[in-house]
């Protein structure tokens, strides 16, 4: 693998004015945040965050025995463990990213997001001695979106994207309350896996990677344990630690957390939206807070609590609670309360010693709504590091791309592209080729028979005679061209809605729309290593990767004969 070339965001859809500010410009951003993400800036998190965590009240044994506990259920590997055991210590420090808990690790970027936080607690490493940096992946296991992350894309046997969901009981809800982490997978996770199995081409590596994923995915495994084992197989022994911050124990320590909210609501709230109207000066917000921004889960589904009539009460029920009723559920079953986006960061970085958060262009801009509420709570936003973006170029697409001299940020336009692409392909004019010819045959045919006539006028009549058959058959030819070109029109245009499948499917970048299993299943077990080695963490533009493979796997018939 290799980068081919890096594009700005700002050339690119979906990036917000305040994302690329932040990456480019970040001193048009500062005062929303707490720590710039250049190495001045990481440096100030940390030292900020020793002092902070080290003197706080979360017990560093304590969480790490705990992470330790849940990384043996979720299989991870030996340096994970050592990890763990290097957390422990006071000059050790967490580089942290997430996401909830897709299929199958979810979309693209999930993977990229892990691969980006081992990386840069390796760079960190080297950079400061003095410290240790440790990755972890923030497993939202509460999160209760379940039509946001049961199905997955892949590009199927016929080049064309493919959805595959998963559904327990085979049925879709009308709707879905329950927290994901809470999700038992059912018998029909089988129907699942055949049918990705079924819309995968067929390669050398198809056999091992559904070994894997049908130990990671069976009938009774949480769809947490899943996600966390699942991306460990495929990972390796990377010393990625997973952390699920659904777990009753963890909980337990985050009680602080929730009893300031439900003790000082709405200051959070009024907080948020105090930030996110400087903010809207000349950004757009990309959260909206709530009065009380945790949730209660109650008879296994998810809701917010809200206050109503002096009581607390849950959204879409009739349920209610007393002040004193709800902290004693606080702390006897600290598991059904849960944080939403506002205050779910505060829980993360009070957990853990977070130096640094590798995050996606929507985390970036909400936490630039957040720098308050940290200081609220007695802690500082830690550095946000903005992952890597790509988009994967494979040998075929790459191939297409260059014949036709057509160019990334070309594709982003179809309609202009295809115009463009089809307008190459016609600049061959058949119907004038063929007149201009016959016109010239006959030129010819005239000025020499002028001459001919002085020698034999029935020897030049044969020769005339054979030379309007000659025409006719020529003329006999030129649908035939015309057939053919229009016949290399409807591929040209085939090969290039395959290209834009690929790398811009349903007008998305292709890192937020397909699951690496679809390149595992093409490329190989090394295809992560290499994508690993191949990204630099450290470049912040959108980076186009060109794949080189060792062997020739069986490409859709979409692009035979390029």
């Amino acid at each position: 693998m290799q980068i081919k070339m890096n594009i700005p965001y700002a050339s690119l859809p979906g990036y917000s004015d305040l994302y690329i500010d932040y990456v480019h410009h970040f001193d048009k951003v500062s005062r929303f945040y707490e720590f710039s993400y250049d190495n001045e800036g990481i440096f100030n998190s940390i030292t900020s965050k020793k002092e902070s965590y080290n003197n706080g009240s979360v017990s560093r044994l304590e969480v790490c025995e705990l992470l330790k506990t849940q990384n043996k259920f979720f299989n991870s590997g030996e340096s994970a463990f050592l990890n763990i055991e290097i957390l422990k210590e006071p000059d050790t420090f967490a580089v942290v990213t997430g996401q909830q808990i897709g299929m199958l690790t979810g979309n693209l970027y999930s993977v990229i997001k892990a691969l980006n936080a081992i990386e840069l607690a390796k760079n960190l490493s080297l950079k400061y001695p003095e410290f240790k940096f440790v990755p972890v992946f923030w497993l939202e296991a509460d999160d209760h979106d379940f039509t946001e992350i049961n199905s997955i894309n892949i590009l199927g046997k016929e080049g064309h994207p493919v959805n595959i969901s998963y559904l327990q009981k085979g049925a879709e809800k009308e709707r879905y309350l329950t927290p994901t982490g809470r999700i038992v997978l059912d018998e029909y996770i089988n129907t699942f896996t055949q049918t990705l199995k079924d819309n995968l081409i067929q390669t050398e590596f198809t056999e091992q990677l559904f070994y894997l994923i049908n130990r990671s995915y069976k009938e009774g495994i949480d769809l947490v344990t899943a996600f966390a084992r699942f991306f460990n197989y495929i990972l390796g022994d990377t010393g990625l630690i997973f952390c699920n911050p659904a777990d009753k124990e963890i909980k337990k320590i985050l009680v602080p957390v929730f009893e300031k909210e439900l003790n000082t609501f709405p200051e959070t709230c009024e907080l948020v939206v105090h930030k996110s109207a400087e903010l809207e000066q000349k950004y757009e917000p990309q959260v909206k807070p709530r009065s009380i921004n945790l949730f209660y889960t109650y008879n296994d589904n998810r809701h917010l609590i809200e206050l109503k009539e002096d009581k607390f009460s849950l959204r879409n029920t009739r349920q209610k609670f007393e002040k004193e009723e709800l902290f004693n559920l606080l702390v006897s079953n600290p598991e059904n309360f849960s944080p939403n986006v506002i205050l779910r960061p505060v829980c993360q970085d009070y957990l853990l010693p977070t130096a640094v958060y590798v995050g996606g262009p929507s985390e970036v801009a909400y936490f630039g709504q957040f720098r308050d509420v940290y200081n609220f709570y007695g802690m500082k936003m830690p550095a946000v590091f903005p992952r890597t973006s790509i988009t994967i170029l494979e040998p075929k697409v790459e191939g297409f791309m260059e014949k036709f001299g057509i160019s990334f940020d070309e594709l982003l336009d179809e309609e202009k592209i295809t115009r463009k692409l089809l307008g190459k392909v016609n600049e061959i004019n058949v119907e004038d080729i063929f007149t201009n010819f016959i016109d010239e045959l006959n030129a010819v045919m005239y000025t020499n028979g002028l001459e001919l006539e002085k020698i034999d006028k029935n020897l030049l009549q044969g020769l005339r005679n054979r030379h309007e058959k000659y025409i006719e058959n020529i003329g006999f030819l030129k649908p035939k061209f015309i057939e053919t070109q229009l016949r290399q029109n409807e591929t040209t245009g085939k090969k290039l809605k395959a290209v834009l499948e690929s790398v811009y499917p349903d007008y998305t970048l292709q890192e937020r729309y397909f699951n690496i299993v679809y390149f595992i299943n093409k490329y190989g077990f090394d295809f992560i290593k290499e994508l690993a080695n191949t990204i630099e963490v450290r470049k912040h533009f959108h980076q186009l990767i060109s794949v080189s493979i060792s062997k020739e796997v069986k490409q859709p018939a979409l692009f035979d004969n390029n």
